[in-house]
């Protein structure tokens, strides 16, 4: 195995980034896994301050997060033959990252993302065409390809159970460390169906509303929404590391022995697309650098607000040049 190199899984999709004010925010406090809605007035055309197309998806964005703040990465992905296709495909190889495990299907059209930006904190909400992401493969024979000390595995659609199941069968086998950042069909499957999983996790990273989803899912009205609460209940389930983002607020991160907290630079974003992605991969590249889970946190947090300054998932991105001047 190479040092330092890391085998990210999950999407990559062309993204269209919209931007409008033309909207209500509305408080739904019934409802503790969907406290915040958006309304827009129905039959009304809704315009756009601002129209850029980038680049986004999980396994594409923490694959450029990892090459540019320095390690040696491959990824898992699945895209079409369509012209999204080949520009993921020259972007990844651009950032030098390693394609020859990218999977190419001529029978689906690549993903793609709208990406709507709205209020005081440009939060946003994605309507996502999965496409050629539902076909990704990891069967037995694709994962045994996998020669990596480290993985980390995003969101997975289409039929992932069994895939899921292969990926940790041959991780546990080859001792390859898991950082898992589970996606929203791996999360409505409940922490039960999860946490068979997690014990052969090093790293699991959820956001607030997730880790609320999770607890949910066992303790259901009982649930209380703090996150010390979530952190320590989460982390029964086996992992080594536990993590939940709070977007503007900070991140939380508890080993089994200790708490962490990290709050937010307090710096307005442009967007908050992809930050928890650069937060994630930032955190598990501190974890890979400096073996320091204070580094780790200082690298997400200094990662993610970098990201939210810039349009897309991508262009924020930290180099591995940068980290001089933030003593890292």
């Amino acid at each position: 195995m190479l040092k330092n190199k890391i085998t990210t899984i999950g999407g990559a999709t062309r993204d269209i980034m919209f931007y409008t004010n033309d909207m209500v925010l509305v408080d739904n406090k019934h409802d503790l896994l969907r406290k915040k809605l958006i309304g827009f007035e129905y039959g009304a055309k809704v315009y756009s301050k601002d129209l850029i197309f980038t680049f986004g998806g999980g396994g594409m964005n923490t694959a450029v997060n990892f090459a540019n703040l320095g390690l040696k990465t491959q990824t898992i992905l699945a895209i079409g033959t369509d012209i999204i296709g080949h520009e993921i495909l020259a972007e990844l190889r651009d950032k030098k990252i390693s394609t020859k495990l990218v999977q190419i299907n001529a029978k689906t059209i690549s993903g793609t993302s709208f990406v709507i930006n709205v209020g005081k904190f440009n939060e946003h909400v994605i309507f996502a065409y999965r496409g050629a992401n539902n076909k990704i493969d990891l069967s037995r024979a694709i994962v045994k390809k996998i020669n990596t000390p480290w993985v980390y595995l995003s969101s997975l659609s289409g039929n992932f159970k069994v895939g899921l199941a292969n990926l940790f069968e041959q991780c546990e086998k080859k001792k390859i460390k898991i950082a898992w950042n589970p996606g929203s069909r791996q999360l409505k499957t409940g922490l039960r169906a999860l946490a068979k999983y997690m014990k052969s996790t090093t790293v699991f990273i959820v956001n607030r509303d997730e880790a609320l989803e999770l607890v949910m899912s066992v303790k259901k009205k009982e649930t209380k929404d703090n996150i010390k609460s979530s952190l320590k209940f989460l982390h029964q389930s086996g992992q080594k590391i536990t993590v939940i983002t709070d977007g503007h607020r900070g991140a939380h991160v508890y080993d089994g022995d200790k708490y962490y907290f990290k709050a937010a630079i307090k710096t307005k974003g442009i967007n908050t697309t992809g930050a928890g992605d650069a937060f994630g991969a930032a955190f598990v590249a501190g974890i890979i650098k400096y073996n320091s889970i204070e580094k780790a946190l200082k690298l997400a947090v200094l990662n993610s607000n970098s990201v939210i300054a810039k349009i897309g998932a991508q262009r924020g991105i930290l180099q591995a040049s940068d980290l001089r001047k933030y003593k890292l």
